[in-house]
């Protein structure tokens, strides 16, 4: 039976155009450079034998050595000098990134798989590989530089060896929710890690390298390794983790984020100084980076904060984490890692309810189209936040404390006055804070807090915090606001342009939840064309595709934004209307099957011998429909009756079919 390493190399070869060992070798002067030691015996003419073999890297390293990051008052002219001056370390590391970025990067063509970002990733992983390793005292932090300097080498080698690219890889699933490394099984049988250990231990590259390839996304605890090699994986995907944080991934995918608590174990934060460390990070790439032509981003505290907040959100702390002096919210307070707004925004309210005694919290997100402010959510709940009927602001109309807090993106204590008479009115307190919810700048909402008791003074104490929790939420709201652009685009159907399947299924399980838990009224109805493969047959398949679209066209048109359309499947439509009795429902039923119907005589002469007709069955949820598939079927019932009773019809149905 084959062992686990032959499966591998089988299955990385699958995934590739050629044989690994057919693929071209490794820079000789790397192999070389990465062979080399950082101890007092190495000499400085080894180093300067290796890369004065080859003319072209010797003058590129120069050049980078001749920048003004290294500051030397005369110029370098031989790489013998470079050595001494700046030490084997500092010289081995532009060498290799010379070599690398000339063999992997500069040559290959341009896809969806960035080569010049994926070597930003590259070096600002090394750069804090090593700099994690000098602060835990690592005995060859040179070495945990190459390790992290290659540790993606997987996706370049796919990209440019692979069966399928890994630019039509990244395309291909840009909208899946799953991770990158589900999807790459999924398209090569394989992810990038597997393929960069095979193609590492096939180069003859040392033992971390290769160890650092295989093991730095697994779960280092089940690899078996002892604790000093353990760690050393650790501390790269430690810096993996961090360079993602920074908006510096190896691809240009939204990613949630993820790191295990081995890692932590292994690499505590607190080892590791993190704003000193960016900030030498960020020096050594802005001068790097010019050579390569990349920017890299400022504010090293800020971006350890979010590398503090992201560990603990990913890892659930109960309490608060501290970095480097600066107090992160506990995940109780900051939000959570879903995505839906209808969970976190509560969860968050409930925390602040909880742990600062807050009486009255209501959240208000800014609605740009209608230039207002919607009440979304609020604890205890209120009158006056309800899906039907929400509060709502009109930004333009607004006066008062209220103005400042918008205008000027500050906290403000709205006080019983003249001026702000309607807006406490509005929100049903005699005095509230009003505090600014942004995420980079822009205005997202606010967060008002206010005392349940009309007229006692409203206590101002935990507005410091409810301003740290208002930020997070702005995060997280943006965030969910990409993800909802980013999944409504995979969430179409090409052909019709409504929503497809996946959405159908997921709009279902929302409304039938809201019915169930706020007693929201609606509709479910299938529309089916009637005799389609007779269209089909006769005209041909392009032709069934235009009367698809005509009457998915039909349906947006008589449709409101508030309620859904999608494509079930085939030449079947469905519709659900929030907040809609059965009669309501049928009323709008009829209008789409009239509105067919006249569009179908219009096309007679398209198509002699059919007229374009639609069948319609819908049902209404009812307290006694315990599941959702129990409401499906009852309007799948009513089609069916529609379409045996003669077609172009509407049929009802309910719970008992």
């Amino acid at each position: 039976m084959a062992d686990q390493s032959e499966i591998l190399n089988r299955s990385v070869c699958m995934a590739l155009r050629s044989e690994v060992g057919d693929l071209p070798p490794a820079p000789a002067a790397a192999v070389k450079l990465l062979g080399l030691t950082s101890d007092e015996d190495t000499e400085v003419s080894a180093i300067s034998r290796v890369i004065e073999t080859e003319p072209a890297l010797a003058a590129k390293v120069l050049q980078i050595v001749n920048s003004a990051f290294y500051g030397f008052p005369s110029r370098i002219k031989t790489i013998h000098r470079a050595v001494t001056l700046l030490g084997l370390s500092a010289v081995r590391q532009v060498a290799l990134q010379v070599l690398f970025y000339e063999s992997m990067v500069k040559r290959g063509s341009q896809g969806a798989f960035d080569r010049l970002h994926f070597w930003q990733h590259s070096l600002l992983v090394a750069i804090l590989s090593r700099g994690i390793g000098e602060r835990m005292g690592h005995s060859d932090p040179d070495a945990l530089y190459a390790a992290g300097l290659l540790h993606d080498l997987g996706k370049v080698i796919l990209e440019s060896h692979g069966r399928v690219r890994y630019s039509e890889f990244l395309s291909a699933s840009a909208h899946s929710v799953n991770s990158i490394r589900e999807n790459e099984r999924t398209y090569f049988g394989v992810t990038h890690d597997m393929v960069g250990a095979v193609i590492c231990e096939g180069w003859g590259l040392p033992e971390l390298v290769c160890r650092v390839q295989a093991h730095h996304h697994g779960p280092i605890g089940e690899s078996g390794l002892p604790t000093e090699e353990a760690r050393e994986v650790a501390i790269v995907a430690l810096a993996d983790f961090i360079s993602w944080t920074q908006g510096i991934g190896s691809v240009d995918l939204l990613n949630s984020l993820n790191i295990s608590p081995e890692v932590l174990a292994l690499a505590p934060l607190d080892e590791i100084a993190l704003p000193e460390l960016l900030e030498q990070a960020d020096a050594e790439m802005s001068e790097i980076g010019t050579f390569y032509g990349l920017e890299f981003p400022p504010s090293p505290q800020l971006r350890a904060n979010m590398v503090a907040t992201a560990v603990a959100l990913c890892r659930g702390d109960s309490g608060p984490a501290k970095s480097s002096g600066s107090l992160v919210l506990s995940s109780h307070t900051a939000p959570h890692q879903s995505l839906d707004p209808d969970d976190f925004i509560p969860q968050t309210l409930e925390a602040l309810q909880r742990e600062l005694g807050i009486e009255r919290l209501m959240m208000m997100q800014v609605e740009p189209r209608r230039r207002s402010l919607i009440a979304t959510h609020a604890l205890p709940p209120l009158p006056a936040v309800s899906p039907s009927a929400p509060l709502e602001l009109t930004i333009t109309a607004l006066s008062g404390d209220l103005v400042r807090c918008l205008r000027e993106r500050r906290p403000v204590l709205v006080r019983d006055s003249a001026e702000n008479e309607k807006i406490l009115a509005a929100i049903g307190a005699s005095e509230a804070a009003a505090v600014p919810v942004m995420c980079h700048g822009r205005l997202l909402g606010v967060l008002w807090v206010s005392r349940k008791r009309v007229g006692e003074a409203l206590d101002i104490g935990p507005l410091p915090e409810v301003m740290r929790v208002a930020g997070e939420l702005g995060i997280a709201i943006q965030r969910s606001r990409t993800f909802e652009r980013e999944r409504a685009k995979a969430e179409v159907d090409a052909l019709t342009r409504l929503s497809n399947r996946s959405a159908v299924d997921r709009f279902l399980a929302q409304a039938f939840r809201q019915g169930k838990e706020a007693r929201r009224f609606f509709v479910v109805g299938f529309v089916d064309i009637d005799h389609f493969k007779a269209f089909n047959d006769t005209f041909g398949h392009q032709t069934g595709d235009d009367v698809l679209r005509i009457v998915a066209d039909t349906m947006r048109s008589l449709t409101r934004p508030t309620d859904f359309l999608g494509r079930y499947g085939g030449e079947e439509f469905l519709f659900v209307l929030m907040d809609t009795h059965i009669e309501g429902a049928c009323i709008y039923a009829d209008r789409i099957r009239k509105q067919i119907e006249r569009r179908g005589q219009v096309l007679a002469e398209r198509f002699p011998g059919h007229l374009l007709t639609v069948s319609i069955g819908i049902a209404a949820y009812e307290d006694g429909f315990k599941e959702l598939s129990e409401i499906v079927a009852a309007a799948d019932a009513a089609l069916y009756r529609a379409k045996a009773g003669g077609r172009n019809r509407i049929e009802v149905g309910g719970r008992g079919g």
